[in-house]
Parts: C-alpha cells; sequence; structure tokens
C-alpha cells in the first residue's frame, strides 16, 4: 500500500506541474468562454472529489490506524486543494487540450479510490498461520487467501491426524474432525497458543438419493482472540461408483463407522485410476481444479475471520452482536 500511494504521489505531482502550464497555455482562451463551459468543468471536478473524499472517509473509519490510508487521506486532499487552485486560474478548459487534462485527473482519482478499496481490506495485523491438513491437500491456497487479507502472514503446514474415520460422511464428521486436528497439534505442541490454526478436513454427503458431493471443511481456531469459526467449500459432484467402492470396503464392525468409511475417496480414485493426480482429482472428473475450489472457499474463511477479529478489537461491539452478524454470513 505504501508503495502504491508514494508512486501515486509522484505521479500526481506531475499533473499538477501539467494542469499549471497547460493553464497557462490557454490562459487567454479562456477569458471569453462562456458560463456554462466553466460551470460543466466545475461540476464534474466537485462530484469527482467529493466522491474520493467520501471513499477515503469511509475507509478512514474502516482502519482508524492505518498510517497507509492516513497518507493517502492527505495525497487526496493536498491534490484536490492544489487542482482546485488551477482550475481556478484557468477557468475552464476547452477543445481536446482540456478533455485531456480532465480525462488525466479523472484517470488518478480512479486509481487512487482503487488504492483505497485495497487498504479497505488490506490489514498489515501479523499473522502466524498454523495449516492442519493431509499431504494431498494443496496449503498453498490458504496462504494466499490469508496474504490478501493480511498482507503480514506466514504459514506452516503440518499433517496431523484426526482419529476418525477414512473418509469423513457428513459435515458434522468434517467439523469434528478439524476440531481434533486442531487440538492433537496443541497437544504435541506443533502450534504456538499465538498461532491462528486452520484445519482442512474433506467429507462426502448425499445430497439427495444417490446424488453424492464432495466439500472441503476449513476451521479457524484463534486462542488469543477467542475466534472459532468454520466454513464449507462449493460441492463437487462424486461419481457414484467411487462412492460404492468406498462403502463396500468399510467392514460392518469398523469401529469408526459412525464418522464414516475405511476408504477414502482418494484411495478408491489411486487404485482405480493410478494415473490421475489425487491433489487435482476434480480436474478431470468435474472440469474445475481442485486449487480453485480451495481457494475460493480460503478467500471466504479469511474474509470472515477479519471482520470477527475486527469486531473483538472495537470497542463497544458486543460479543452477542458479533455472533449475529458472522453466523448470518456463515449462513448464506
Amino acid at each position: 500500500h505504501y508503495y502504491i500511494t508514494n508512486n501515486l504521489r509522484m505521479d500526481m505531482d506531475d499533473t499538477l506541474d501539467t494542469l499549471g502550464t497547460k493553464a497557462g497555455e490557454v490562459k487567454d482562451n479562456l477569458i471569453n468562454q462562456g458560463e456554462n463551459v466553466k460551470a460543466g468543468v466545475w461540476n464534474w471536478f466537485a462530484y469527482a472529489r467529493g466522491q474520493m473524499v467520501d471513499g477515503l472517509n469511509s475507509a478512514n473509519a474502516y482502519l482508524e490506524d492505518s498510517a497507509a490510508l492516513q497518507a493517502t487521506t492527505n495525497t487526496i486532499y493536498h491534490v484536490g486543494e492544489e487542482a482546485h487552485k488551477k482550475f481556478a486560474q484557468a477557468g475552464a478548459y476547452t477543445g481536446s487540450l482540456g478533455q485531456n487534462v480532465v480525462s488525466q485527473v479523472q484517470s488518478y482519482g480512479q486509481v487512487l479510490l482503487s488504492t483505497v478499496d485495497l487498504a479497505k481490506v488490506k490489514d498489515d495485523t501479523p499473522i502466524e498461520l498454523s495449516i492442519i491438513c493431509e499431504k494431498h491437500i494443496d496449503a498453498s491456497s490458504l496462504n494466499a487467501a490469508f496474504q490478501e487479507v493480511f498482507y503480514n502472514t506466514t504459514s506452516c503446514g503440518y499433517d496431523v491426524v484426526s482419529g476418525l474415520a477414512a473418509q469423513l460422511v457428513g459435515p458434522a464428521s468434517a467439523i469434528e474432525g478439524c476440531k481434533l486436528r486442531i487440538q492433537a497439534a496443541r497437544a504435541q505442541k506443533l502450534v504456538s497458543d499465538g498461532s491462528v490454526v486452520v484445519a482442512v478436513d474433506s467429507f462426502i454427503n448425499e445430497v439427495v438419493p444417490g446424488t453424492w458431493v464432495e466439500q472441503y471443511c476449513m476451521l479457524v481456531n484463534d486462542l488469543q482472540h477467542e475466534i472459532d469459526l468454520h466454513v464449507f467449500s462449493q460441492p463437487v459432484n462424486v461419481p457414484a461408483s467411487l462412492i460404492i467402492k468406498s462403502k463396500d470396503a468399510t467392514p460392518a464392525e469398523y469401529a469408526l463407522r459412525s464418522s464414516g468409511y475405511a476408504k477414502s475417496i482418494i484411495e478408491v480414485i489411486s487404485e482405480t485410476f493410478p494415473d490421475v493426480n489425487i491433489k487435482d482429482w476434480y480436474s478431470p472428473f468435474v472440469g474445475i481444479s481442485n486449487k480453485k475450489i480451495l481457494y475460493l472457499v480460503s478467500q471466504l474463511l479469511a474474509a470472515l475471520y477479519h471482520q470477527r477479529l475486527v469486531n473483538t478489537q472495537r470497542p463497544g461491539v458486543k460479543s452477542d452482536e458479533e455472533d449475529i452478524d458472522v453466523d448470518a454470513m456463515e449462513r448464506s
């Protein structure tokens, strides 16, 4: 954000110099221009400046302590005041020369507004992210999604077993599996108390009789801020033949049958289709990559976690109000 802001400041300084030079070049021609032309320029400028200031005020309220955002705010006000003076000197711009200047200022205004949007979601809170999942799950998507929101994110991955069935069936089993993985990782001292731990599990679910899907469940646990929440990915259809093989490989006396089957879908695919990459078996079966599905649900988890984190740090926000807001988003 600092990099973008500093570059924009330099670009805008050059633009202001250009405005001053061109204002002088066309000053004599502006004397005879009608009031309608002048009014049009002023109306546009007032609108553009107002939009930028409103956006900054909103972002400032959202990230009150962001030095980078404050720098952008100062830049906008400085540019606004200086450009205001240049317009006043020129009175109004006419012809292609004037239109080019107006377009140039408008373009920079749009870029600055985009920077404000970036500042709204970027957070410099240091996040030590511990990702717990099986080896065939690509953890890089989680790291990338969290870095979009918390750019100061570092991550480590761990493969910790849950102790449940090899193939989880149903969302409740997946949530329980994620919780057990996190508990085991903390018990083994693999992660620190200050670490934000995310567990990932996949599960199958029969949404209607004869139709099975697989989904990812992600659960984030932050002891320091007392945050626990989970999300589910977009469901992906699983061929019935794979489900049957997984189910048939499960003995009636299987001790973990309450949570699922004894043979995972990954194992079935490895045996049935040895040439298929188990890290990306979605691609040949449904035409979309596992990584893309993981990335989308990781973005959702990062956004919800950020909202909950902001609420815990915001004075005057009651915990029950936080739960209502976030639970509503999770249901949505």
